[in-house]
């Protein structure tokens, strides 16, 4: 896995409580699906949640500004390699991750203080064991442990913003190589362009990591529930435009 140099991210304003920043990221060294964190401001605290953090650096500090690190969001099994340089810059931050996240980040001596294990419905933070009332009041959750990573969906009520890590793609990542010099057609990725949303490929892929299919079902039910205009995905350009068809 290969994460770029500084100068390839790209951050940007979605909303003026949203920001993100996209990066080039090489998946197996092959697959060029692209990384994503989203920055999501809590006005009440002059803070901030940061979800599938990538490794901190001078993007993501400037993000941040001089405001605190509340919380650190790893959505699954998959997303949470840079916890460790995030809370080695505050260590006040408190991890919230996937049930089973706890046991395999000890051995890097990062704390996951909250796992969220009620699963295939829509939870508020306390409701997941996180007690925290301004999460409660801009968060729901749902999290899908039939997924193969076990995928936790944030939702931001606010701004009706859905975040998500290996769920859906939205290739090719083209927002998150515009300032690469590879191309994010090339190479063996070709093989992964064809996952975007509406395409058969993708409903295959999503078949395929869902496990347990009835209570997928059940999951994904609930994800649809929600009143959501826009999609952040980790892999794949933003979607704004008919993200709930």
């Amino acid at each position: 896995m290969a994460y770029p140099t500084p100068l390839c991210a790209v951050a940007r304003e979605l909303s003026p409580t949203i920001a993100i920043l996209s990066t080039p990221f090489k998946r197996s060294g092959l697959f060029q699906i692209g990384a994503r964190s989203t920055f999501i401001s809590l006005p009440s605290s002059n803070s901030v949640v940061v979800i599938a953090p990538v490794p901190y650096g001078d993007d993501s500090a400037a993000i941040v500004g001089s405001r605190d690190v509340k919380f650190l969001i790893a959505p699954d099994f998959e997303h949470h390699m840079a916890l460790k340089s995030w809370k080695d810059k505050y260590p006040t931050a408190k991890i919230i991750g996937v049930e089973g996240l706890r046991s395999r980040k000890a051995s890097q001596g990062v704390h996951v203080d909250h796992e969220i294990s009620i699963a295939n419905k829509v939870i508020s933070p306390s409701e997941g064991g996180v007690e925290d009332p301004e999460l409660d009041e801009v968060f729901k959750f749902v999290y899908l442990p039939s997924h193969a990573n076990k995928e936790l969906i944030t939702y931001h009520i606010p701004t009706k913003t859905l975040i998500e890590a290996d769920l859906l793609f939205n290739l090719p990542a083209m927002e998150q190589y515009s300032k690469s010099p590879t191309n994010p057609r090339s190479g063996f990725t070709r093989l992964f362009n064809a996952l975007h949303p509406d395409s058969s490929w993708h409903r295959r892929m999503v078949n395929a990591v869902l496990k347990d299919k009835e209570a997928a079902k059940t999951g994904l039910r609930a994800i649809q529930s929600l009143d959501y205009e826009t999609i952040i995905p980790c892999h794949g350009d933003v979607i704004t435009t008919d993200a709930k068809k």
